[in-house]
C-alpha cells in the first residue's frame, strides 16, 4: 500500500509501535535511505526484535561473494596502483606519479567494492529480502515523502496516525 504524506526534511513522521513486517511490538528501527541528486533522506521505521535478528543474518553464498568482493578489491586497487605508477612519464617525480596512482586507485577499489556489495545483497535469504523489503522509501521532495508498506495493518495505522498530513487530505497539520 502506498501512502504520500506531506513532510518537509526533519520534521518527524508517527509511526505505529508494531514491526512493519510482522505486526509484532517494535523494539528495533530499520533505517530507509532514498537518495534524489546529492540529498539523501533518512528515516526509521520500527522492526521487532526477532525481525531485526533475522534481518542480520547472512546466506553462505552471500558470505562468499562478500569475501570475493573485498579479495577483488584488494587486487583491482594494486594493480591500477601499480599500472598507472608504471605507465605514467618519469619526469612527473616519484611522488607526483604516486599521488595520481593511489588516486586512481581509490576510484578503481572503490568502484569494485560497491559493485560487489550489490552483488553480494542479491544473494541474501529469502526472509531477508521480504523484511527489507517491507518498508520502501518510494520518493520525496521538498515537502512530501511517499512510502509503501507490504503490511496492511502497519499500513492502516501508519495512515491513521498521520491523517492530517495525508496528501489526499491536503496535507494541513493541526497547530
Amino acid at each position: 500500500m502506498q501512502i504520500k504524506v506531506k513532510a518537509r526534511p526533519g520534521e518527524a513522521l508517527q509511526f505505529p509501535g508494531i514491526c512493519v513486517h510482522c505486526g509484532q511490538g517494535a523494539t528495533a528501527l530499520l533505517t530507509l535511505k532514498k537518495r534524489n541528486g546529492r540529498i539523501t533522506r533518512l528515516l526509521d521505521v520500527p522492526l521487532c526484535a526477532a525481525c531485526d535478528k533475522t534481518r542480520l543474518r547472512r546466506s553462505g553464498m552471500q558470505e562468499q561473494r562478500q569475501k570475493l568482493g573485498w579479495l577483488a578489491s584488494g587486487l583491482t586497487g594494486l594493480l591500477v596502483l601499480g599500472l598507472i605508477f608504471l605507465l605514467l612519464p618519469v619526469d612527473l617525480g616519484v611522488s607526483a606519479r604516486l599521488l595520481v596512482a593511489l588516486l586512481v586507485a581509490a576510484l578503481g577499489t572503490t568502484a569494485v567494492f560497491t559493485a560487489s556489495q550489490r552483488w553480494a545483497a542479491q544473494a541474501a535469504l529469502p526472509e531477508v529480502k521480504a523484511i527489507r523489503q517491507a518498508a520502501s522509501f518510494d520518493a520525496f521532495s521538498w515537502r512530501t515523502v511517499t512510502l509503501t508498506f507490504t503490511n496492511e495493518t502497519f499500513a492502516e495505522q501508519f495512515r491513521q496516525l498521520n491523517q492530517p498530513v495525508l496528501w489526499e487530505n491536503g496535507g494541513q497539520r493541526d497547530t
